[in-house]
C-alpha cells in the first residue's frame, strides 16, 4: 500500500494522460528493483533511500526525483506467544519494547534492505548489538513472512502494509510498532520512498521524466482528495486477499504520508542519511546537492 501513488499513476490512468505505457515490476522488497536501474533495464524506480545512497558510495550515482512518503512507515509486529512470554502489550512504551528484542529472531524481507535496517536502528536503540543481542534475517515478503511469524520461525516481523495489518488481523500477532500512523516521531519528515533514476537518464530525457513526475502527482492529489471508499474497485484489484474495511482503515491511515508537492526537504533527507549511517548501510552522509533535483517539480 505505500507504492499507490506508483500503482494508482498506473491503475487510473494517470500515466497514459501524460502518453506514458508503464508497466509496473514488483520485486517483494527493496534491493533487485535497484540493481534494475543500475544496469539500465527499468528508466526509474519507487524504493527506499537506502540504496540511492550506497550507490553513491560505490561510485554509481543515481538521482532522487521526487519524496512519495514522507514517513518511515515500516511497521513490524510481534508473535504474540513471545509478546505474552515477555509481558508486552500493544500500550507497552516503546523503549521497553526495544530492550525486550534481546535474544529474539527478526525478520526483514532481506537482510540490508530497509525493513531489516528497522531492525538494526531498534536495537542499537536499545544498547543491543545487532546480529549478536538480536538475530536479523531476511524472509522475503508478506507471503513467507506471514506464516514465518505465525509458525514461530521468527518472533518479529516488519513490513508494510497490508503484510503487517493481516498479521495482526489473523490473530497469532500483535502490532509491535506502528511507525505508518506517526506512533516514532524519529521517523516523522523522513525521505522514506522516492522516486529515482539515473542522471544519463534525465539528462537524455527531460520530457519524459517531467510527464513521469506529474503523473505520480496527480496520482498523490487523487490519493488524497478521494474518498477512500470511492477507490476500493482499484484497491481491490490489486489487493485481493485483503477485506474492504481493512483497505479502506489503511488508506485512510496511510494517506496523510504521501506529499502532496513531491518536494525533497534537506529535514527529510537528512533524517534518513543518518538512520542509514546509524544502521550501518552508509560511512557518511551524501551531499544533498549531489543526489536531490527537483527540476521535474512544478515551480
Amino acid at each position: 500500500m505505500n507504492f499507490l501513488p506508483l500503482l494508482f499513476a498506473a491503475d487510473k490512468g494517470h500515466f497514459a494522460k501524460e502518453g506514458l505505457d508503464v508497466e509496473v515490476i514488483p520485486t517483494s522488497g527493496d534491493g533487485p528493483d535497484v540493481d534494475a536501474l543500475i544496469a539500465g533495464s527499468v528508466q526509474f524506480t519507487v524504493s527506499t533511500p537506502n540504496r540511492l545512497m550506497t550507490s553513491h558510495e560505490q561510485g554509481k550515482p543515481l538521482l532522487a526525483l521526487m519524496n512519495l512518503a514522507n514517513r518511515n512507515a515500516i511497521d513490524c509486529v510481534i508473535n504474540k506467544a513471545t509478546a505474552e512470554r515477555l509481558g508486552i502489550t500493544e500500550k507497552t512504551p516503546l523503549d521497553q519494547k526495544l530492550k525486550a528484542m534481546k535474544g529474539l529472531k527478526a525478520g526483514g524481507t532481506r537482510v540490508g534492505a530497509f525493513t531489516a535496517l528497522v531492525l538494526v536502528d531498534y536495537a542499537k536503540r536499545a544498547g543491543l548489538d545487532p546480529q549478536k543481542d538480536l538475530q536479523i534475517v531476511g524472509v522475503g515478503g508478506g507471503p513467507s513472512m506471514i506464516p514465518a511469524l505465525e509458525n514461530g520461525q521468527i518472533d518479529i516481523a516488519c513490513n508494510t502494509s497490508p503484510a503487517t495489518d493481516l498479521m495482526v488481523s489473523r490473530g497469532k500477532g500483535i502490532t509491535f510498532t506502528h511507525n505508518s500512523i506517526g506512533a516514532d516521531p524519529q521517523y516523522d519528515n523522513f525521505l522514506f520512498e522516492l522516486l529515482y533514476v539515473r542522471p544519463d537518464y534525465a539528462k537524455q530525457n527531460p520530457d519524459v521524466v517531467r510527464r513521469f513526475c506529474r503523473a505520480m502527482l496527480a496520482s498523490i492529489a487523487d490519493i488524497r482528495d478521494t474518498p477512500s471508499t470511492d477507490q476500493l474497485s482499484f484497491l481491490r484489484k490489486r489487493f485481493s486477499g485483503v477485506g474492504d474495511d481493512m483497505l479502506i482503515k489503511i488508506m485512510d491511515n496511510l494517506k496523510p504520508i504521501f506529499r502532496r508537492d513531491g518536494r525533497i526537504t534537506e529535514e527529510a533527507f537528512g533524517k534518513a542519511a543518518d538512520f542509514l549511517v546509524k544502521s550501518g548501510a552508509i560511512t557518511k552522509s551524501a551531499p544533498f546537492k549531489d543526489l536531490v533535483s527537483d527540476e521535474c517539480l512544478p515551480k
